[in-house]
């Protein structure tokens, strides 16, 4: 049975957790420094289970040591980006609990695939990368699946299309710079531009805007349904060896143009990690918008280098 550990028991990390044990039969473990966090949700998840047929097991806890043998590690932990808060704000707030995570990780479960949630998740997972000393491969960040279940979402809801027969990916780094493929993306063999009209600029920037809708209709916390259900999704394609091909944040080696920095990418998912990134026929108007997202990334990473340093002294 894969082993599973979740960093953070918050509403992504719980709700990931609850999603997980009801699709495959997996030993789940999750973690959060709260004293009696972990342990009770992982209670209230193992006593949903029994109806469902489903045989995982649930177990939670405060120490690292319950990553031990893991096969995937999801990393949820980390504070927030709170209003008025910038990126750089958050960098700082969040190297030293990522740095942490990803050495315990390194020593307790060697083999295991980390899977980075945490925001800013490119710098993160970057961070990941390195305080862990994992092969690159090995590490990847969540954020393009979840982006591309939103505009998926909005293309159907307000554009009418059918997800089954329509084809749409959003690359580059999460927030402002995420690039929808429109002129890529196709629903059956028409180009999403001739399918929805000249809504569809409304379209990207309500994808853009996604999460930030969400955390100003509930006043207080972010979206989590969502994200968890991304998590698994990665999850599962790569405990499956599946090969399945979904947007991850990859490290790049010369892939687009780019190299040395973690990017949202179309990524074939696997035991092994990141299979391969594969290289799509995009236009010059979309080249262009990663080659901006992934400018964006590289000045953050130079950023986080001197939090780095910082910590190491």
């Amino acid at each position: 049975m894969d082993r599973v550990t979740i960093f953070g028991a918050g509403h992504v990390g719980s709700t990931t957790a609850f999603y997980l044990a009801l699709s495959a039969a997996l030993e789940i473990a999750l973690i959060d420094s709260e004293e009696g966090k972990a342990e009770g949700l992982a209670l209230d998840i193992g006593q949903s289970l029994p109806y469902t047929g489903s045989g995982s097991k649930v177990e939670g806890g405060s120490s690292p040591d319950l990553a031990a043998g893991s096969d995937l590690v999801i990393v949820t932990a980390g504070f927030p980006r709170l209003p008025g808060m910038s990126r750089l704000d958050l960098t700082a707030r969040n190297v030293p609990i990522v740095s942490s995570i990803a050495r315990d990780v390194a020593k307790l479960a060697p083999e295991a695939i980390l899977m980075m949630v945490t925001n800013p998740v490119d710098e993160m997972t970057h961070l990941a990368w390195k305080a862990s000393g994992l092969d690159a491969r090995r590490v990847m960040g969540m954020a393009g699946v979840l982006d591309t279940s939103r505009f998926l979402y909005f293309l159907q809801r307000d554009a009418g299309l059918t997800p089954a027969e329509t084809t749409a990916l959003v690359l580059g780094t999460h927030g402002d710079d995420m690039v929808p493929l429109t002129e890529w993306s196709r629903t059956g063999e028409r180009p999403l531009a001739d399918a929805v009209g000249p809504g569809l600029d409304g379209l990207v920037e309500r994808t853009r805007d996604a999460g930030a809708e969400i955390v100003g209709h509930l006043k207080s916390g972010s979206a989590y349904f969502a994200p968890a259900v991304s998590c698994a999704v990665m999850g599962l394609a790569i405990l499956g060896d599946s090969g399945r091909v979904l947007p991850a944040s990859a490290y790049l080696e010369g892939e687009y143009g780019i190299s040395g920095i973690f990017l949202g990418v179309p990524a074939s998912l696997g035991r092994d990690g990141v299979r391969e990134v594969l290289e799509l026929d995009l236009s010059e108007a979309e080249r262009a918008a990663l080659a901006r997202s992934a400018d964006g990334v590289k000045g953050r990473v130079s950023e986080l280098e001197a939090f780095i340093e910082d910590e190491d002294h």
